[in-house]
C-alpha cells in the first residue's frame, strides 16, 4: 500500500509538471528570462514632454480605462439602479477629458439572455450610460466580442452607433469595407486636430469568425505562432501624423489556471509588439485584457517616443476575489495629453493617472479614497513609475480641474503678467527634482516670480541657441533632450554677482558643503530646498554686506546659483523660509543675455531629496503561471493524500470486521465440536 501512495502523488508530480510546460508558451519563457520587473519598476525620469511652455499651445486630454465588462452581479444592480448608477463615481474624471475610451469587451443583444462570465451579453442601456459619463470611444476588438456570434457583434455595432460611441476594430458581417483607422477629431478653442484610433486584439477565444470581421493583432490566431504582428496592424500606424493603437493582448491569467495567474508585468510577447507598433509609427499604445495594472513606458525609436501603458485593467468588473495578491479590483483613468504648438505641430505630451477601485460590493468604479488606502495608491503609483505621486489627480472631484490638462501652469495675477508653463512648471512644482512634488511657496521661495515672458538665448556653454525663462532669483535654461532632473537647469547667476560685486577673476567650488555651510539656517535651507542641483557648491565664507535698499548690514553667503540671506532678526528656530531668503539674482546681473559662459562643468549629481523612492523594489523576474502551477500541485497533492487516507482507513476497517467475523465462526464451530460439561467446572 505505500508503494500505491508513491506512485499516485509521483504520477501527480508528473501531471503537474507537463501542465507547466503546457502552460508555459515560448514567450513566457522568454519573458522569464528577461528580468524585465528590475526595470518597470524604476522611476520614469523621461515624462512629460510639456515643451518650454510658449503662448499659443493648446491642449489636449483623452482619457482612457481598462476593460467594460460587468459580471452578472453588476447587471443586476444596474436592472434596479439604473445604468448611470455604475458611472456617478467617475463621471466628472471622465467628462473632464476630450474624450473618454474604454475597451467594450463583450454583447450587447437584446433579444437574448443578459448574462455574464464566460459569455457576456449586456443591456443595450449599458451603452447610453457610457455615452452619458463621458466615454464616446471604444475598441470593439477583444477576445470576447464575438461571445454570442456574428450576429451579436451586428446588434453591438447598433447599438453603440445609436448611443453616439464611436469604436475601431470590428464591421458589420455584411461590410465590404474594413477602415484601417479611426478618423477622431478633437477641438478646444476653436482649435482641432485629428487623430487616427486604431483597436487589435490577439484572438475570439476559439469562437469563429465566419465573416472576419474582428481586427487580429497578429498574423496568426494560434498561441504557439503569435511573434509577428499582421501586416494591417503595423502598416496602418503609418497613415497619420498621430496615432493611438489600442491592443487587446493574449495573456489575462493563462489558459486552464486562469484565476492565479494574473500577471503585473508584461510578457514579451507584449514587448515585441509594442516595440514593433512603435517602430512603424505609433504614438501611444495603450494595452487591455490581463485585468491587472501592468507598467507604463516610454520606447524610444532611433529619437522618436512612444507611450505604452501595458495593460489599464478592468474600469467595471467584479473580479475581487484575488485583490489581496493581484490588486484585480484596482485600476486607473489614464489621462494622456496632446499639445497643439503655435506652429501647428501635433505631439504627446506625457501623462497623469487617476487610481479607482470597485466599490459598493463590487458593482461600480470610484476614486480611490485619500486616506485609508495606501497599499492601493502604493501599488498604482508603481506601475505608473511615479513614486511620490506627481502626476496622480485628486480623488476629489470639488478640486478638479476643468478641463484637465497633463501640463501644469502657474499664474501670477497680482503679482507678475507673465505665466510659467511647459517644462519650467514641472521644475517650478518640483523644485528641479523633476519627479517629487514641492509646495509652490517654496518654489516661489527658491526663484521668485517671472519676471519676462519665455524668450530665445545662448545656453550658458555657449553651444546653441535654447528657451530661457527669467525668474527674479534665477535664469533657467530649457534642454529638451535631456530627462529629468536635467530638463531644466540653473544659470550660476551667483558666481557671476559674486565675480562682478568683489571683481574676482576667479572662484573656487568648496567642496566640502557641511564644512562650508556654517550657519545652521544656511545649511538646513541648503539640504531642504533643492540641495546641489539647485543652488551648486558654496563658493564663499559667510560674509556681511550692507543692503543697497535699507543701508542695513546682513549676514549672506554666495553659492554657484544663489546668495543666501540670513533674515534680519532671524531667530534659530521655526520656518525656514522665515529665517533665510535668496538674492534677487537676476534684477541684479540683468537681463542682456551676458550668461553665455557662465555655466560651469556640470557638479555631481546630488543626493535625492529626504523621501524620494528611487527604486522600491529587490530586482525580480516575472514569475508567469509557475506560482498557480504549483498551488494546484499542492492542492491536488493534498485532495489526493485525503482520498488515498480514506480508502487505507476503509481497507483497515473492512479487514478488521472480516477478523472479528472470523473469529466469532471459529469459536462457534469450536463449540459445537468440544461441547462443555458440567462437571468441567472445578471448585477453587
Amino acid at each position: 500500500m505505500h508503494a500505491l501512495k508513491v506512485q499516485i502523488i509521483v504520477r501527480l508530480l508528473l501531471l503537474t509538471l507537463v501542465m507547466g510546460l503546457l502552460l508555459s508558451s515560448p514567450h513566457q519563457v522568454r519573458a522569464l528570462s528577461l528580468g524585465q520587473a528590475t526595470d518597470f519598476d524604476s522611476p520614469l525620469m523621461s515624462t512629460n514632454f510639456c515643451g518650454n511652455g510658449q503662448p499659443g499651445d493648446t491642449h489636449f486630454t483623452f482619457a482612457a480605462t481598462g476593460d467594460t465588462f460587468p459580471h452578472i452581479t453588476i447587471q443586476q444592480v444596474a436592472e434596479v439602479q439604473g445604468y448611470d448608477y455604475l458611472f456617478d463615481h467617475i463621471r466628472p474624471f471622465l467628462q473632464a477629458a476630450d474624450v473618454g475610451y474604454t475597451n467594450f469587451d463583450g454583447a450587447m443583444l437584446a433579444s437574448s439572455d443578459y448574462t455574464g462570465y464566460p459569455n457576456f451579453n449586456y443591456n443595450p442601456a449599458l451603452a447610453t450610460a457610457l455615452a452619458n459619463a463621458g466615454m464616446t470611444l471604444v475598441s470593439t476588438a477583444n477576445n470576447h466580442i464575438l461571445d454570442r456570434g456574428s450576429a451579436s457583434l451586428d446588434a453591438t455595432l447598433n447599438v453603440l452607433a445609436e448611443a453616439g460611441i464611436q469604436q475601431h476594430g470590428t464591421v458589420h458581417s455584411s461590410s465590404s469595407e474594413r477602415p484601417p483607422y479611426l478618423p477622431l477629431t478633437l477641438t478646444r478653442d476653436r482649435v482641432s486636430i485629428t487623430i487616427g484610433f486604431l483597436s487589435f486584439t490577439w484572438g475570439t477565444n476559439g469562437i469563429p469568425d465566419p465573416y472576419q470581421q474582428v481586427n487580429l493583432l497578429w498574423e496568426s490566431n494560434d498561441y504557439s505562432e503569435q511573434f509577428q504582428c499582421s501586416t494591417p496592424s503595423r502598416s496602418f500606424c503609418n497613415l497619420l501624423p498621430y496615432m493611438t493603437p489600442t491592443i487587446n493582448y493574449c495573456y489575462q491569467y493563462s489558459s486552464i489556471v486562469r484565476w492565479i495567474c494574473q500577471t503585473m508585468y508584461p510578457y514579451q510577447v507584449q514587448i515585441d509588439a509594442a516595440q514593433q507598433m512603435a517602430a512603424a509609427g505609433a504614438d501611444v499604445l495603450l494595452g487591455a485584457q490581463s485585468h491587472t495594472l501592468q507598467p507604463v513606458d516610454i520606447i524610444d525609436t532611433n529619437g522618436r517616443k512612444t507611450l505604452v501603458m501595458y495593460s489599464l485593467a478592468n474600469v467595471l468588473a467584479a473580479q475581487g476575489l484575488f485583490q489581496e495578491s493581484s490588486y484585480s479590483n484596482t485600476s486607473i483613468v489614464l489621462y494622456v495629453g496632446i499639445i497643439r504648438t503655435a506652429t501647428g505641430d501635433v505631439r504627446v505630451s506625457g501623462y497623469r493617472y487617476l487610481p479607482t477601485m470597485m466599490t459598493d460590493s463590487e458593482t461600480r468604479p470610484a476614486p480611490v479614497p485619500a486616506e485609508g488606502y495606501a497599499d492601493l495608491v502604493r501599488h498604482v503609483r508603481l506601475k505608473l513609475r511615479d513614486s511620490a505621486g506627481l502626476l496622480q489627480v485628486p480623488a476629489d472631484p470639488s478640486v478638479l480641474a476643468t478641463p484637465l490638462t497633463i501640463c501644469p501652469a502657474y499664474h501670477f495675477p497680482n503679482v507678475s503678467e507673465h505665466t510659467i508653463g511647459g517644462d519650467f512648471a514641472q521644475y517650478v512644482a518640483t523644485l528641479g527634482d523633476g519627479r517629487q512634488p514641492r509646495d509652490p511657496l517654496e518654489a516661489i521661495a527658491v526663484l521668485g516670480y517671472p519676471i519676462s515672458p519665455v524668450r530665445q538665448e545662448l545656453r550658458g556653454d555657449c553651444s546653441g541657441t535654447t528657451s530661457v525663462l527669467y525668474t527674479q532669483r534665477q535664469r533657467l535654461e530649457w534642454q529638451p533632450d535631456e530627462d529629468w532632473p536635467q530638463r531644466v537647469t540653473a544659470t550660476q547667476l551667483g558666481t557671476a554677482v559674486y565675480q562682478q560685486r568683489y571683481a574676482l577673476a576667479t572662484v573656487e567650488r568648496l567642496r566640502d558643503i557641511d564644512a562650508a555651510l556654517e550657519l545652521e539656517p544656511f545649511r538646513a535651507f541648503f539640504h531642504q530646498y533643492g540641495g546641489l542641483h539647485v543652488f551648486g557648491y558654496p563658493i564663499s565664507t559667510v560674509l556681511t554686506e550692507t543692503d543697497e535698499t535699507t543701508g542695513e548690514q546682513k549676514t549672506v553667503q554666495y553659492f554657484e546659483r544663489a546668495r543666501f540671506e540670513l533674515s534680519t532678526g532671524a531667530v534659530t528656530e521655526g520656518n525656514l523660509l522665515d529665517q533665510v531668503s535668496l538674492g534677487l539674482l537676476s534684477e541684479e546681473y540683468g537681463l542682456d543675455g551676458r550668461q553665455c559662459g557662465l555655466v560651469q562643468p556640470t557638479p555631481e549629481p546630488s543626493p535625492p531629496l529626504p523621501g524620494v523612492a528611487v527604486g522600491t523594489s529587490e530586482p525580480r523576474e516575472p514569475l508567469g503561471c509557475w506560482p498557480g502551477v504549483m498551488l494546484l500541485s499542492l492542492v491536488l497533492i493534498t485532495l489526493a493524500y485525503i482520498r488515498y487516507h480514506q480508502s487505507q482507513r476503509r481497507v483497515y476497517w473492512r479487514r478488521r470486521r472480516w477478523r472479528f467475523r472470523r473469529l466469532q465462526r471459529r469459536r462457534r464451530l469450536e463449540a459445537k465440536t468440544h461441547p462443555r460439561r458440567q462437571d468441567d467446572d472445578v471448585a477453587c
